[in-house]
């Protein structure tokens, strides 16, 4: 189940991200099933046309077609941002690299912010976002999220 702001679920992830979570400004998106959480997206620092964004993955079935298309549609279509970025350790190789295939690019590198490098600021613009092409294929509105 996709589900929108459930907070278990945004301090998990923030913490997967080495970030804070407040569920009262955050957005949380996340992907679960009887055992509990597969991962899921924070949304942050939502400027009106930006919205900072991290990921977390504790199962690789977390990212599926739906979430997907629920993970770009929520800032590009419902926040109308023009632009999404996140904040990645450049030693979190994997990270870097999923980010990479999602369609971020390397906007900027900053020096020595952690102690074993440097910081990676990824971006994607709303028209380079491959991802809003894509319909949902079981994917159901309900109260309580996305079934």
């Amino acid at each position: 189940m996709i589900e929108f702001n459930n907070s278990h679920h945004g301090y998990a992830i923030a913490k997967a991200c080495n970030a804070s979570y407040n569920s009262q400004m955050d957005q949380c998106i996340s992907r679960s099933d009887d055992k509990g959480l597969l991962g899921g997206v924070l949304y942050q620092n939502y400027t009106g046309t930006s919205v900072n964004v991290h990921m977390a993955g504790f199962d690789p079935s977390w990212v599926i077609r739906d979430m997907i298309w629920v993970c770009f549609h929520y800032p590009f279509v419902q926040l109308n941002c023009r632009k999404m970025f996140g904040q990645v350790p450049a030693s979190n190789v994997r990270a870097l690299e999923f980010d990479r295939k999602l369609g971020f690019i390397e906007e900027t590198r900053i020096k020595d912010v952690f102690p074993d490098g440097d910081l990676v600021v990824l971006s994607m613009k709303r028209e380079d976002c491959k991802w809003l092409s894509l319909k949902p294929k079981t994917l159901k509105e309900s109260d309580d999220g996305w079934r």
